[in-house]
């Protein structure tokens, strides 16, 4: 190649970049990423969020329905505060637990707030809701170390929702992802970074600091275009180690989408199963050597799936074979500090039909409805505490 030829060349490749960029920069500015409605409203707030996601993978999401604008809220939200004076009751668990404290501007679970809320006031206990959303027992437990030593929470009374959907999350989301210190003391689940997965903040942290911290549009818009440019080559970079790794049939198992979760829950997996046990053990036995910990119920719903089944892609109705109520129950059903309401075993008993109405149209996690989420599940948790059943 003669020098002409490569000045032309190279004239050529510059020119398209510069145009390319110039395109992506006009974009950028016009859908005007830094006005998302979910973005951080303080560097405070971003920094809580994202250092404490680097220990517990993620936490309630900036747009979180009941979140009051304090920081602490993305981790858990003080219903009653907690004194000495008092008999203390911390919730943990995933989005059924969440939900007790979520609300939004429609009121969507208004009444099962107002019960919780109420259920601590007239009875003055000290009430604290550290429910997230696929949150299963290794999170809860390194959650749980974080509230006691970051945050000085020591409750009397420990609510644990363990949800069927935890077997997945236990085995696709954290178990690779586990860290241990010297001791092999679990002390983190690391969180995604520039996978595009659902827990994945990598987009929401930069949009949210470019945005706090440049006041001049075009600086956002120039600093935000570098972003995407470096956040879009890392994610690619990491899709096609996935695809080295899975092949490219399986090249979103690394997401855990429902189908991934839910297989553990199809398929009777035993190895799956003693790991699933051996993660709720560690949790069960951690939380026992607390000596201000006075009882610890662990509660289980079922889900659609093991009452009526589903309806597969070829038309066939479909049941999980699986159930995490029963692998609770084997677990504790000989340990005096901890009681299971299993809701299985209700159900079973005739003490309450679960049915298409009470459930949310449509959700894969078959959460109740706020009417039924107050008036059976709260309902026999509450019960149990006011009537010193456990």
């Amino acid at each position: 190649m003669n020098k002409k030829h490569f000045f032309f060349t190279s004239t050529a490749i510059l020119l398209f970049c510069l145009i390319f960029y110039l395109v992506c920069f006009i974009l950028t500015h016009r859908l005007q990423y830094d006005k998302l409605p979910y973005l951080f409203k303080s560097i405070e707030n971003l920094n809580f969020h994202k250092n404490y996601s680097e220990k517990l993978h993620h936490l309630r999401t900036s747009g979180f329905w009941g979140h009051n604008g304090k920081k602490e809220t993305y981790l858990y939200t003080t219903v009653n505060k907690f004194s000495p004076n008092k008999i203390n009751i911390l919730f943990q668990g995933d989005s059924w637990i969440e939900q007790l404290v979520a609300f939004t501007s429609n009121k969507s679970y208004e009444k099962t707030y107002n019960s919780f809320n109420n259920f601590a006031q007239k009875n003055n206990f000290g009430l604290i809701n550290a429910g997230i959303t696929s949150y299963s027992p290794s999170l809860m437990e390194v959650q749980y170390r974080i509230l006691e030593e970051d945050f000085d929470i020591k409750p009397n009374i420990l609510v644990a929702y363990i949800d069927q959907t935890d077997i997945g999350d236990e085995i696709c989301r954290y178990k690779d992802n586990r860290i241990y210190d010297s001791n092999n003391t679990l002390i983190a689940v690391k969180n995604e970074n520039n996978t595009i997965a659902a827990f994945d903040y990598t987009s929401v942290y930069n949009i949210s600091k470019i945005k706090l911290l440049n006041q001049s549009q075009l600086k956002r818009t120039f600093k935000l275009t570098n972003f995407f440019f470096k956040y879009r080559i890392a994610a690619g970079i990491k899709k096609l180690k996935y695809i080295m790794k899975f092949g490219y049939k399986n090249r979103n198992v690394y997401k855990c989408k429902f189908d991934q979760i839910q297989k553990y829950l199809l398929n009777n997996d035993g190895r799956a199963i003693s790991y699933f046990e051996n993660r709720v053990k560690d949790y069960t036995n951690f939380l026992k050597n607390k000596p201000y910990i006075e009882k610890i119920i662990l509660v289980t719903f079922p889900h659609y799936g093991h009452i009526s089944g589903f309806k597969t892609s070829e038309k066939e109705r479909q049941y999980y074979s699986v159930n995490v109520s029963d692998i609770v129950e084997n677990i504790v059903k000989k340990d005096k500090k901890i009681y299971h309401l299993n809701f299985t075993k209700l159900i079973a008993d005739k003490k309450f039909k679960l049915e298409d109405s009470m459930l949310i149209p449509f959700d894969v996690g078959s959460h109740l409805r706020d009417e039924y989420l107050k008036s059976l599940f709260l309902k026999e948790i509450i019960s149990l505490i006011e009537n010193d059943k456990i």
